[in-house]
């Protein structure tokens, strides 16, 4: 790959989303071109503590030296904790978020010098398009996945035009994709993107030396998502149920990532309970046979690495299509699939997955699928773009940041917080204000339910005093 002198640095912004699907594709770039981009993760996922205790821990070398920023979405920021003021914030989350937003956009690239912000998500954000419009000479890519539920999204991609170029990765599903972006244009199609791709992968050894699983007996893994907006226990553990009556040897591994919400395998002493394990795709080589949800990442991770797989396609996802991207690649072969309120279907797909026939054809079928480069496809679209994109102003001639003098004197029902002194230690005011942290650090799992403006690695004396103002859109 072509590569400037000096790395060029770039911005890589994404939504929250139910899961880890935008972050884990933005890491992908961001380890796609080492030598030719320097990239700050900007990620609205309450899953970046968990990609930062990875790196700490040595799970993920690959992304070490890499720096990052979270950002609340507007949804999760800190809420008032009673009172008709957290419930006035409930009903309008997005009170001050979007000019918050896009000045925290602005903001990280005048302190990175940042050539080109790309942007993984399905909606680009009011704050976004504000920050896109005062920033002529910096890039703007919208990485913008394809397979939408039918129908859903015209107003959002009414927004196409304003970026420089939209990168759609590319779907092992691609051939069943109703959405409303599969017809269109404007996009620039790369192959699948995995994290597979980017990084060292584990043989069959030592992927279960590193979960912590026996290394002769055959091993199932179920990783049913987070259950952040539906149940997605009640499948699993008819999965769990039939392998037990039919295939006691098998031993069992349940993902639970820190956003996850669905409970199963605690407390069960039959199963390994994988609590701590980004990224799993190093290590799904340790597995004969998988139970998932049917997202993205899910799907070209397992596939991609021929793990025979029973898809259970979530139904309450926004837009992604995972009921059209399972359906398609059952018809194909390459998986089988159960409706999540399918009890008997369950139970049929489990005694066929338990097959070694049906196991193997699933497995040859998969060997069929498109490799997943699309991360180093989609990095060589961005040295390019951003070798030919301007320097961005610096912090002090981008400013003044943060809501006018008038705005600030106006009674609102914003988060009450303590603000940090110049120096940055954390001031205590009235009764009832939580104290507002401007940090390099994050928790180790969890943003937690403290106020933090979290600060990119190195952050200048400049960027933390323009981050104090900015935090004033949201916090009073």
């Amino acid at each position: 790959m072509p590569s400037s002198p000096v790395p060029l640095p770039v911005v890589l912004v994404t939504s929250n989303g139910v899961g880890m699907g935008h972050l884990t594709r933005q890491l992908t770039l961001a380890l796609s071109a080492p030598e030719a981009l320097d990239p700050v993760i900007f990620s609205l996922s309450g899953a970046l503590p968990t990609v930062r205790t990875a790196v700490a821990a040595g799970r993920l070398p690959e992304l070490r030296g890499v720096r990052t920023e979270y950002c609340p979405s507007r949804r999760s920021g800190w809420l008032p904790k009673g009172g008709p003021a957290r419930r006035l914030r409930e009903v309008h989350p997005a009170y001050g978020w979007e000019r918050y937003f896009g000045e925290r956009v602005r903001a990280l690239v005048a302190e990175t010098g940042a050539r080109l912000v790309l942007f993984d998500g399905v909606v680009p954000y009011a704050g976004l398009r504000a920050a896109r419009r005062a920033l002529p000479a910096t890039a703007f890519v919208w990485m913008r996945r394809g397979m939408w539920r039918a129908g859903v999204g015209a107003d959002w991609l009414e927004h196409s035009d304003l970026f420089d170029l939209v990168v759609e990765p590319g779907d092992f599903a691609a051939a069943g994709d109703v959405g409303l972006t599969a017809g269109r244009r404007d996009a620039t199609r790369v192959a699948p993107i995995s994290i597979a791709d980017a990084i060292t992968t584990h043989d069959r050894a030592a992927a279960r030396a590193a979960l912590g699983l026996d290394p002769d007996r055959p091993a199932l893994l179920l990783t049913p998502g987070t259950g952040a907006l539906e149940d997605v226990g009640s499948p699993v553990r008819v999965a769990l149920e039939v392998l037990r009556e039919r295939a006691p040897d098998w031993q069992v591994a349940v993902t639970s990532p820190a956003l996850a919400t669905h409970g199963v395998g605690a407390g069960d002493e039959g199963v390994v309970l994988l609590t701590d394990t980004y990224p799993l795709a190093r290590s799904l080589a340790a597995f004969d046979a998988a139970v998932s949800a049917a997202g993205y990442n899910s799907v070209h991770e397992l596939l991609g690495a021929r793990v025979p797989t029973v898809l259970v396609p979530g139904q309450s996802l926004g837009t992604d299509d995972q009921p059209g991207r399972a359906a398609t690649l059952e018809g194909e072969g390459a998986c089988l699939t159960v409706q999540p309120d399918d009890a008997a279907g369950m139970r049929a797909a489990m005694e066929r997955l338990l097959d070694p026939s049906t196991a193997a054809g699933l497995r040859d079928a998969c060997s069929d699928l498109p490799a997943p480069t699309g991360g180093a496809e989609a990095a060589r679209l961005l040295v390019d773009l951003a070798g030919r994109s301007g320097t961005p102003p610096g912090l002090a001639e981008a400013g003044p940041w943060g809501p006018p003098t008038w705005r600030r004197a106006l009674p609102d029902p914003r988060t009450p917080v303590s603000w940090p002194a110049a120096d940055g230690q954390v001031t205590h005011g009235r009764r009832g204000r939580r104290p507002l942290r401007l940090t390099e650090e994050l928790p180790a799992h969890r943003v937690g339910e403290d106020p933090l403006e979290h600060l990119v690695e190195g952050a200048s004396p400049e960027y933390r005093g323009a981050r104090a103002e900015i935090a004033r859109w949201i916090y009073r």
